[in-house]
């Protein structure tokens, strides 16, 4: 089950256009973002506006480091291949 889940997050990702898979682990998935705003804004915007929780790349790495607005880690071990799918749906939709 779990390498599934990480099966079809690498498959989910590879098929957004712009986002950029840079590390997926069982329960994790840091990936860049295509949007024009900052990971920070990115993150709460995607929560009020798609029902995505993701936390920011700048939650992750140091002050001042400007590859933090490019990033964000997914949690993705409490949903299943069909939640995976739904997630990628409205990353999708999404208009950032």
């Amino acid at each position: 089950e779990i390498l599934d889940r990480r099966r079809a997050m690498a498959e989910g990702m590879a098929g957004l256009e712009g986002w950029r898979l840079k590390g997926c682990g069982a329960y994790f998935a840091w990936a860049e973002h295509p949007c024009s705003i900052p990971s920070d804004e990115l993150a709460r915007r995607l929560v009020h506006e798609a029902g995505v929780l993701l936390l920011p790349g700048t939650m992750f790495m140091p002050a001042g480091d400007l590859r933090a607005a490019r990033h964000v880690r997914i949690a993705f071990a409490n949903i299943d291949r069909t939640g995976i799918g739904a997630l990628m749906d409205r990353l999708r939709g999404f208009a950032g």
